[in-house]
């Protein structure tokens, strides 16, 4: 497996993997999808022989982004990186890509100036248990919660320490 940072031929493939996401992702245009590319800390992407596979986007403090989860680790942080969404295509999920993504983020994060832990949310609305055990494994922590889209979901708000193991 490959992890490179993403390239604007990468934009289509993108589009593509965010709707098949859905809805654990937020839809999103292509054009606004691009634009987040472009206020990400880093967007790095895995590939498995030479073919793009999976994604992980995150988001440096004080950016200018409207997501509720952003906001929530904005306003109380300054040391992180937001993981803003991190996708698997279907082709590739128990592959160890996901994981292998967020230790290329642990990696970044571990390496920048001032970082000192990935911040993340994990659905407890619906609920997405299966999420919530990668994410312990990982060594994320419940720091809050809150309600989102009107209290149609609600979010466990999680943050990982860049010297965990």
């Amino acid at each position: 497996m490959l992890i490179r940072n993403i390239a604007e031929s990468d934009a289509a493939w993108l589009h593509a993997l965010n709707e098949a996401c859905l809805p654990a992702v937020n839809q999103l245009s292509h054009d606004r999808l691009w634009k987040l590319v472009g206020k990400t800390a880093v967007t790095r992407v895995a590939e498995i022989d030479g073919q793009a596979v999976g994604v992980a986007m995150t988001l440096a403090p004080g950016i200018d982004h409207d997501s509720m989860n952003y906001l929530w680790f904005d306003a109380r942080m300054d040391d992180f990186l937001y993981l803003d969404r991190i996708m698997v295509s279907d082709s590739a999920r128990g592959h160890g890509v996901g994981q292998a993504l967020y230790h290329d983020i642990f990696r970044i994060a571990a390496e920048r100036p001032g970082t000192r832990a990935v911040t993340c949310e994990v659905n407890l609305k619906p609920f997405n248990g299966g999420s919530l055990r990668f994410h312990a494994a990982l060594g994320f922590i419940a720091v809050g919660e809150q309600d989102t889209e009107g209290g149609k979901k609600a979010v466990c708000l999680m943050r990982r320490g860049v010297t965990e193991t």
